[in-house]
C-alpha cells in the first residue's frame, strides 16, 4: 500500500514537472517568437491582399486553442474593394479571427497556418449592375511578391461561427441573406487534389430572384463531400445533402472555373412542408398548414458563371392528389394536381414559372386550368381557368379587402394577363393587361365594409373583352329595392384594378328603388365633424331609366322614365316623367357637386293635377305651420323653374334659393285657418269696421273658415328668402278678394287684402222704396297684415286705398269723356274714347265717409248720407271733393 502511494506521488510529480516545464517552454517560445510571428503574418497578408486590413489588436496565445498556438486578430475590418467606385461600406467584419499554428512548427521556425477560425461577424459580397464587385481583394499570382517566407497557409480546417453572409448581384438580380450558425470546411487545402468536406448549420433569411422570394426565414442544414482538383479548378460533388426545414434535397454534379453543371433532386418533399416554407417562420405550430401529398422535384443548374452571368436553372416538379388545410379558417384545398416548370432568365428568355394541368377543389368550388408567371422583377401572370367558385368560401380564405360579407356562386371561363407591380411590399398593387371570358353569377350577395346595404340575389351574365365588359339580365336586390341592368360597361378592367373610371351605357329597370338605402347617412352626433357630400369621380353614366316605384326621403314617385347622365361630379336627369301625388310631373333636373364650393340643383318642371293636401303632407308642410295639410285642399298645375344652392355638406342655403313658377290651383279649399279667424277678430276690434260690418262678421267668419274657390292662378317668385305674390283676384264662396304681398322664411309677412262690402252681406236689404238690388258697385275695404304669423298686426290699408283711388279716377275720367262724346258729340276726334250706346236705367248709389275715419269718429247707423243725383250733380260732386272719399266705388 505504501509502495503504491510512493509510486503515485512520483508519477504525479513528474506529470506536474513536465506540465510546468512544457508551460514554461511554451511561454518562453511564444515570448521569443511572438514578434516574428506577428510580423510574418502581416507581411504575408499584405503580400496577398490588394486592400488594407484594419485590426484593433493582435495577440499570440496557446491556451484558447490548445494544443495549437493561435494568432488572434481582434475587430478585423475590411471595407469594400470596388474597382470603379469608392465605398466605405463593410466587406468583412469579425470580432475575432484566429490563425492556428502547430507548436512544433513554431519551434522549428515554420509558421504554417493549419486552421482559421472566424466568429461574430458579417461578410457582404456585392456586385453592381455594371459588374464591379466589392470583394476583389486577393492579388493575382502574377501580382504577388515573390520572396522567401516562413509564413505559409497549410489549411486543414476553416471554421465559421455566428457569421451573417449577404450576397447581392444587381446585374443578375440575385439576393442571398444567410446566417451561418456554425460552418466547417475540412481538407488538405495545399494538395493538388483532395477531398473537401463541408458542413453548415444555417438560417436562410431570404433567397430571392428578382422580386420573387424563393426561400424566406427558414432553417437549413448542409452536408457536402467534394473532390477538389486545384489544377483544373474543379469541384465534383460526390454527395451533397441540403435540408430546408424538413425538406431534403440532393446535389450532384461538377463546378469548374468555366462552367457549372449540377443536378438538384428532391425526395419525398411534403406539400405541407413546402407550404409552410412559403409563410412566415414566426407562426407557431397551431397556425401552420396541415396537408398531404408528395412533390417530385428535379432541377438542373448548367452553364457559365461570372460576375454578370447566371447559369441556366431549370426545374420540373409535379404533385398528384395533394391536400392542404389553412390553419385559421380550417378550409381545406383537396385533390390538388399539377405539373410545374421553372427556368431562370437568359438572353433570349425571361424568368418563368408555369403550372400545367392545374386542378383543385376548395369546399364547393373546383378549378381546372393553366397558369404562367414571367419576369419576376414585375411578375406577369397569364392564366386560363374554368371553374365554379363558391364566393363565401374564398372570402373566408383570402379575406377580400373592404368586404364585410359575400357569398354565392360564380361559374367562370376566363383568361387573363395580370402584372403585379410590387409583389414584395404591395401585393395588392396590380394591373390587368388583358382579359377575355365570361362569368355567370348565381344568388350572389355582397356587403361592403362599413356600409349597411346588403346586395342580394345578384344574378346574370358578365362578358369581358379586353378592358370592357357587357352585362345581360344582370339583377340585384336590397332590402327595399330591385334593379335589372342590360348594357355595356366601358373600362371595366381598369376600374376593378383601381386604375381607372367606369363607364356604363345601359338600360335600367326596376319595380322599386328606395334611394335612402344608397345615400350617405347623416351623422346624428351634433359634436361630430360634418361630412362633405361627394359624388363618385370615377363614374361615367348614360342610363335609360324605367322605374315603377321610386322612394326618397319620405316621397313616393311612380312610373319614372328618363335619361340619367353623369360625369365629373355632375348628374343630369333629362326628359323625365313620373307620377306622384295623384298627378303627373315632367322636366329636367341637374345636380352639380362642386365639392368645397357647395352643390347646385337647377331645372324646370311641369306638373298637373297634383293633390295639394297630399303635397303638403308628404313634404312636411314645407317646414311651416301657418298653412298645413289640415287646412288646404285642391289640385295644382303649372310650371316652375328653380335654382337651389347647398353648402358642401348638402344642407340647403335659404339665401341661395330662387324659383319662378306659374301655378294654377283648382277646386281648392282652406279650412279652419287661424289667419282667417285673426282677420275677423281684427274687424271686431276696429270700431269703424265693427260699426259698418258688425251684423255680417259672424257669418263672414264662418265662410272664411271654410273658404272654397274654383280657380286660383298667379306667378310666384321665391328670392332672397322671400316668397313674392303679385296682385291676384281670388273668387271664393265667402267673397271675392284681391291679394298681394310677400312672406319670408322666418314667417314674417306683408299681405294686402281688399274686398267689397257687399260680399259680406248674407241677406238682401229693403228700404221704403223696396228691395235693394246689387248693381255690381259698392264699398271696397282695404286691410293689411304685417309682422310675424305667430302674432300678426292688422290695419286699414290706407296706402293701397289711395293707390286704388288714383286708378279709379283715371278710369272715371275716361268714362266721363265717353259719356260726353255719346251725349254731346264732344271729343269726336279722339279715337281712344269709346261711345256709350247703352242707357243707364238705374240710379247709382254712392256712400261717403269723412276722411281717416277711426274708432272714435265712426259714424253711427243712420248717419250715412244717401243722395240720389243726376249725372251733372254726380260730376260736380266728384270734381269738388275727390279727397274726401274713403271707400271708393269700384267700377
Amino acid at each position: 500500500m505504501r509502495k503504491t502511494l510512493r509510486i503515485l506521488r512520483k508519477v504525479l510529480f513528474w506529470i506536474f514537472f513536465v506540465c510546468l516545464f512544457f508551460t514554461t517552454v511554451v511561454t518562453v517560445v511564444l515570448y521569443v517568437y511572438e514578434d516574428d510571428i506577428k510580423q510574418y503574418a502581416i507581411d504575408e497578408l499584405n503580400a496577398h491582399l490588394k486592400t488594407n486590413i484594419e485590426v484593433r489588436n493582435i495577440e499570440l496565445t496557446v491556451w484558447r486553442s490548445f494544443p495549437y498556438a493561435s494568432l488572434q486578430f481582434e475587430n478585423v475590418f475590411i471595407k469594400d474593394a470596388y474597382v470603379e467606385r469608392q465605398s466605405e461600406d463593410t466587406l468583412l467584419f469579425a470580432e475575432n479571427v484566429f490563425f492556428n499554428f502547430n507548436l512544433m512548427d513554431i519551434w522549428r521556425g515554420d509558421y504554417s497556418v493549419r486552421r482559421i477560425n472566424a466568429s461574430n461577424g458579417q461578410l457582404n459580397l456585392r456586385t453592381t449592375a455594371e459588374g464591379d464587385c466589392n470583394y476583389g481583394i486577393i492579388r493575382d499570382e502574377d501580382d504577388s511578391i515573390e520572396r522567401e517566407s516562413n509564413f505559409k497557409f497549410m489549411l486543414e480546417l476553416f471554421k465559421l461561427n455566428n457569421i451573417d453572409f449577404n450576397y447581392a448581384n444587381l446585374s443578375t438580380h440575385q439576393y442571398y441573406d444567410v446566417h451561418i450558425n456554425d460552418g466547417l470546411l475540412k481538407g488538405d487545402f495545399t494538395a493538388e487534389e483532395y477531398q473537401l468536406k463541408a458542413e453548415g448549420d444555417l438560417h436562410v433569411n431570404q433567397i430571392k430572384s428578382n422580386s420573387f422570394s424563393l426561400i424566406k426565414n427558414k432553417d437549413a442544414n448542409l452536408r457536402l463531400d467534394l473532390h477538389v482538383n486545384r489544377n483544373e479548378k474543379s469541384y465534383t460533388f460526390n454527395t451533397g445533402d441540403l435540408t430546408v426545414e424538413e425538406m431534403p434535397f440532393n446535389v450532384t454534379g461538377r463546378v469548374d472555373s468555366a462552367k457549372i453543371d449540377l443536378q438538384v433532386t428532391g425526395h419525398n418533399v411534403q406539400l405541407q412542408q413546402l407550404a409552410n416554407s412559403l409563410v412566415d417562420e414566426s407562426l407557431n405550430d397551431a397556425r401552420k398548414y396541415q396537408g398531404t401529398g408528395v412533390i417530385d422535384f428535379k432541377s438542373t443548374i448548367k452553364g457559365g458563371f461570372s460576375k454578370t452571368e447566371m447559369p441556366s436553372v431549370s426545374a420540373e416538379f409535379s404533385l398528384m392528389g395533394g391536400s392542404l388545410t389553412e390553419p385559421d379558417s380550417k378550409l381545406k384545398i383537396r385533390d390538388i394536381n399539377l405539373v410545374g416548370h421553372y427556368h431562370n432568365e437568359q438572353s433570349d428568355r425571361k424568368e418563368e414559372l408555369s403550372f400545367e394541368n392545374l386542378s383543385f377543389k376548395l369546399l364547393k368550388s373546383n378549378f381546372l386550368g393553366n397558369a404562367k408567371m414571367t419576369d419576376f422583377e414585375q411578375p406577369e401572370l397569364k392564366t386560363s381557368m374554368q371553374g365554379n367558385l363558391d364566393i363565401a368560401a374564398f372570402h373566408q380564405f383570402f379575406k377580400f379587402k373592404n368586404v364585410q360579407k359575400t357569398g354565392g356562386q360564380i361559374k367562370l371561363n376566363m383568361a387573363a394577363v395580370i402584372r403585379f407591380l410590387d409583389p414584395e411590399y404591395r401585393k395588392d398593387k396590380f394591373e390587368i393587361l388583358d382579359a377575355d371570358g365570361n362569368f355567370t353569377l348565381t344568388d350572389v350577395y355582397y356587403q361592403k365594409e362599413g356600409e349597411d346595404v346588403v346586395y342580394r340575389n345578384i344574378n346574370g351574365d358578365v362578358v369581358i373583352r379586353g378592358k370592357d365588359a357587357a352585362v345581360r339580365d344582370f339583377t340585384f336586390s336590397t332590402k327595399s329595392s330591385d334593379v335589372l341592368v342590360n348594357g355595356a360597361i366601358k373600362n371595366f378592367v381598369p376600374y376593378i384594378e383601381g386604375s381607372g373610371g367606369l363607364g356604363l351605357i345601359a338600360a335600367v329597370e326596376s319595380d322599386r328603388i328606395d334611394l335612402d338605402e344608397f345615400l350617405v347617412k347623416r351623422n346624428e352626433d351634433p359634436n361630430a365633424p360634418p361630412v362633405m357630400f361627394q359624388l363618385p369621380d370615377d363614374l361615367n353614366l348614360n342610363v335609360e331609366l324605367n322605374v315603377k316605384e321610386l322612394l326618397w326621403d319620405g316621397h313616393h314617385f311612380e312610373d319614372l322614365s328618363g335619361q340619367l347622365l353623369y360625369t365629373n361630379h355632375k348628374g343630369d336627369l333629362r326628359r323625365f316623367k313620373l307620377k306622384t301625388l295623384e298627378g303627373n310631373v315632367s322636366g329636367n333636373i341637374t345636380l352639380s357637386n362642386l365639392l368645397q364650393e357647395g352643390n347646385l340643383i337647377d331645372g324646370n318642371l311641369r306638373f298637373s293635377h297634383i293633390n295639394v293636401k297630399s303635397l303638403f303632407a308628404e313634404w312636411d308642410n314645407f317646414k311651416q305651420k301657418a298653412i298645413t295639410d289640415k287646412h288646404i285642399s285642391g289640385w295644382a298645375a303649372g310650371d316652375v323653374e328653380f335654382l337651389l344652392g347647398f353648402n358642401p355638406y348638402f344642407s340647403l342655403m335659404e339665401d341661395k334659393i330662387y324659383t319662378l313658377s306659374d301655378v294654377k290651383l283648382s277646386n281648392g279649399a282652406l279650412d279652419d285657418l287661424e289667419t282667417m279667424r285673426a282677420i275677423t277678430d281684427y274687424m271686431r276690434s276696429n270700431a269703424g269696421l265693427k260699426l259698418l260690418l258688425n251684423k255680417h262678421i259672424d257669418s263672414f267668419e264662418q265662410k272664411l273658415l271654410h273658404l272654397q274657390f274654383s280657380d286660383l292662378q298667379n306667378q310666384i317668385e321665391v328670392k332672397d328668402r322671400k316668397i313674392h305674390i303679385p296682385k291676384m283676384k281670388i273668387k271664393t264662396n265667402a267673397l271675392d278678394l284681391d291679394l298681394f304681398g310677400w312672406h319670408d322664411f322666418d314667417n314674417n309677412v306683408e299681405y294686402h287684402f281688399s274686398f267689397r262690402f257687399r260680399d259680406l252681406k248674407t241677406k238682401p236689404e229693403y228700404t221704403e222704396f223696396g228691395k235693394i238690388e246689387d248693381d255690381g258697385l259698392g264699398i271696397v275695404i282695404y286691410i293689411t297684415m304685417t309682422g310675424n304669423l305667430d302674432d300678426p298686426v292688422f290695419a286699414l290699408d290706407k296706402e293701397e286705398r289711395k293707390n286704388q283711388i288714383k286708378v279709379n279716377l283715371t278710369e272715371e275720367k275716361e268714362n266721363i269723356k265717353s259719356i260726353l262724346k255719346t251725349e254731346f258729340g264732344l271729343f269726336n276726334k279722339d279715337t281712344t274714347i269709346r261711345r256709350i250706346s247703352e242707357t243707364n236705367e238705374k240710379e247709382v248709389e254712392f256712400i261717403f265717409y269723412e276722411d281717416d275715419i277711426e274708432a272714435e269718429d265712426t259714424l253711427t247707423k243712420g248717419e250715412n248720407k244717401k243722395r240720389t243725383s243726376t249725372f251733372f250733380d254726380r260730376l260736380k260732386k266728384k270734381s269738388k271733393q275727390p279727397d274726401e272719399v274713403i271707400f271708393e266705388i269700384d267700377q
